[in-house]
């Protein structure tokens, strides 16, 4: 039997930023805002079972303002995950510093991915709790008038599906306006990743192992001969396998405590009557006795949840009998199975989805 396969679990701390940016078409912006974060939000560890707590987060934005003296009069928006990874994320403005109006405070802004939209169009709509979005009102006509520093609260709930990165992004959705200038203009439209909170996302990781001991059973009547001739016969079962939930890429390695041999009570020894062989797959690569190096692997981001988790399928064989061997009831070797998250920015994975490589002969 091979002993069960044991597992790490760490993290990787990363640093923190964000920017915020958004307006018309980039070339022919005649209104919106610009602008970007001026405190820290926090670390977001996607394994812990509170989530993340409320995080304050400051943004500093400065309208757009257009030809001849037009300027930005009216801004509303909303903000949304580009995915469903980010769903029920909940960003609340609690306050904002304008020459101007404000309406909208303390509504949550945030969208669920698939969640039915507010409606901000025209800019003369209002905010309502049944119409959640932010909206400034920019009153004044100097330089000084044309920032504003919005206040959030920031929450995330536990077991969230998102990449490790430095800054936590979504879209906006928004509808401006202009005064002066001549003709009052109006726009529409949509940013990806417009909105970047200073909130770190761990490369954290969860894993365990799925299945049960690697057992040949009864060997102490097979033959090398018996196992030359029918080498799938003597095989562990095919659904066992290591289960890896990340948040960025892991870094995974096995090794065999007795060099791909069980002996008695897994102890090491030089005697061949107390050394059984055995071959492993796992991770695509084999090991046998002649070939004892670590298999190392650098895995791409699993993902957080069942769904996404990675199923690394593993499987013995017998390379030779127990037949003559000294009696024994406990033939047993221990595998390790090491598995560490990796900082994204300095990952290079081995290619291919890891869950995809066979673990089975």
């Amino acid at each position: 039997m091979i002993g069960a396969t044991t597992v790490r679990r760490c993290l990787a701390g990363l640093a923190a930023a964000a920017a915020l940016a958004w307006g018309g078409a980039a070339s022919a912006a005649t209104c919106g805002i610009i602008g970007s974060a001026t405190a820290n939000g926090g670390v977001y560890d996607p394994f812990s079972p509170t989530g993340f707590p409320t995080a304050t987060v400051t943004l500093r934005l400065q309208r757009i303002n257009g030809a001849g003296g037009q300027k930005t009069d009216i801004v509303n928006f909303y903000l949304k995950s580009n995915s469903t990874a980010a769903d029920g994320t909940s960003i609340v403005p609690t306050s904002v510093a304008v020459d101007g109006n404000v309406t909208g405070l303390n509504l949550d802004i945030f969208y669920d991915f698939n969640q039915s939209p507010p409606t901000v169009a025209p800019t003369s709509v209002n905010p309502s709790s049944a119409n959640q979005f932010l909206k400034i009102e920019f009153t004044g006509n100097n330089a000084a008038s044309d920032f504003a520093n919005v206040t959030f609260q920031v929450t995330l709930p536990a077991n969230l599906d998102l990449n490790a990165s430095t800054t936590l992004p979504f879209d906006a959705v928004f509808a401006c306006s202009t005064t002066g200038g001549g003709s009052p203009t109006q726009q529409t439209g949509s940013i990806a990743n417009a909105v970047s909170f200073p909130i770190t996302v761990l490369s954290a990781l969860q894993a365990s192992y799925g299945g049960a001991p690697l057992d040949f059973g009864e060997i102490g009547d097979k033959t090398n001969a018996d196992v030359a001739g029918s080498p799938l016969t003597y095989v562990t079962a095919p659904t066992n396998y290591v289960r890896v939930q990340s948040s960025g890429p892991y870094e995974i390695s096995l090794t065999s405590a007795n060099n791909y041999y069980m002996t008695p009570g897994g102890t090491a020894t030089a005697n061949p009557l107390q050394k059984v062989g055995y071959r492993l797959k796992f991770l695509g690569a084999t090991r046998v006795p002649t070939n004892t190096a670590a298999i190392t692997t650098i895995c791409p981001r699993a993902g957080v949840g069942i769904a996404a988790e990675d199923h690394l399928n593993i499987q013995g064989q017998l390379a030779e009998g127990g037949a003559g061997k000294v009696v024994s009831g406990n033939y047993r070797d221990t595998l390790t199975v090491t598995i560490a998250p990796k900082a994204a920015a300095t990952a290079t994975t081995s290619g291919g989805e890891c869950s995809g490589l066979s673990g089975q002969f």
